[in-house]
Order: C-alpha cells, then sequence, then structure tokens
C-alpha cells in the first residue's frame, strides 16, 4: 500500500475527518480573532460580544464611559484592600478592555446582586470593593446572568481563580483570548505570586 493508499484511507475514516475539521475551524476563529482584536479592544471604548453560529465574537453593545480609566476603577476598589490576589485579580479586570468587567459590576450591581442573591460589591467598609465570594458563587449558580463573550468569560473566570473562587482549565483560556489578554493574565499570576510590579 502506497502513501496515496494510506491518505485515502485516513480520509475515509469519520474520526480523522472530524479532528482535522476541528482543526482548522480552531485555526479560522483564532485568525478571525487575531484579525478582529483592534476593533475589538479600540479607544472608543469596551463592547459586550456574543459567539454567533461559529463561537466566533460579535459586537454587540457598547457601554457608556464615565471618563474614569479601567485602571482608575481598579485602583477605587482597591482601597483598603490588602489581598495580593485580590488586588492582582482587581487589576486585571480594570486592565482588560478598559475595566469591562469592572464596569458591569458597577452599572449592573442591583440586578448582578439579584441574580447571586448576595451584593456583588462589598460596600460594608470605608471604600467599596469586589466581593469575591459572590462573583465564584455567581458564576457557579447562575452564569446566565453574566451575558458575555466567551474571552470576557475567561478572564473573569482567571480573576476569580486568582483568589480561588473558581477553577480554571488553562487551555480552554488559552484558546478563548487573543494575545494582549494573555499578556495581562501573565502579568496578574506574576503579582499573585510574587506581590504588585511596577506597570
Amino acid at each position: 500500500m502506497d502513501w496515496m493508499d494510506t491518505a485515502r484511507e485516513l480520509a475515509d475514516d469519520p474520526l480523522v475527518r472530524w479532528v482535522v475539521g476541528e482543526g482548522v475551524r480552531g485555526i479560522a476563529r483564532r485568525v478571525r480573532r487575531g484579525r478582529d482584536s483592534a476593533a475589538a479592544h479600540s479607544e472608543a471604548g469596551p463592547a459586550t460580544t456574543a459567539p454567533d453560529a461559529e463561537e466566533t465574537e460579535i459586537p454587540v453593545t457598547t457601554m457608556v464611559e464615565d471618563g474614569r480609566t479601567g485602571g482608575q476603577l481598579a485602583e477605587e476598589l482597591l482601597q483598603g484592600v490588602g489581598n495580593e490576589g485580590m488586588r492582582a485579580a482587581t487589576r486585571l479586570l480594570g486592565a482588560h478592555r478598559n475595566g469591562y468587567w469592572l464596569r458591569r459590576l458597577l452599572e449592573d450591581e442591583a440586578e448582578l446582586s439579584v441574580a447571586a442573591d448576595k451584593p456583588v460589591i462589598d460596600r460594608r467598609g470605608t471604600h467599596p470593593s469586589v466581593d469575591w465570594d459572590t462573583i465564584g458563587l455567581l458564576m457557579i449558580s447562575r452564569p446566565g446572568a453574566l451575558k458575555c463573550s466567551r474571552s470576557e468569560m475567561a478572564m473573569l473566570e482567571v480573576a476569580a481563580s486568582l483568589v480561588s473562587r473558581c477553577a480554571v482549565q488553562l487551555g480552554e483560556v488559552v484558546q478563548a483570548v487573543d494575545e494582549s489578554e494573555l499578556r495581562l493574565v501573565l502579568r496578574a499570576l506574576q503579582e499573585t505570586a510574587y506581590g504588585e510590579d511596577t506597570h
């Protein structure tokens, strides 16, 4: 049997066809994500996206900007917080898409708190902060309340995992995020392990 016969035999195998098809589709998704990355992360503001039939991300709506950067929002929510994991997780959400998740938590606070049956922003101290227990609970019990794209959910999962509120499959995270988001994740991991670095 020569190599052509072997190739034909493999081409007829349904498992081989499925594996090859999934590989090609995965490459196509990553190429599209990379091409659209600049638009999704533009200075026009963070966009809420949802997967279409091919699991690519398409813009749905743009959140209202209030003049504060994501980094500024993070620092406001970190006043009085000493835990390195919580600091790294909040900074990660502040850096991702100019504070997309922090804006969601603040702007949709009432709705998300009702869904979780607990406040998502802890306002008991002198300064508000992210209530990571509630975020973890919401992700487990009511993930449907967190309407978002695959990459946005991956970033929230990583942030929650830094404070031990969510288990993360790193392979799935790597497939869901783009290069700039992966750099943010790596920086957050380093900050959690070694303390705050100078950004």
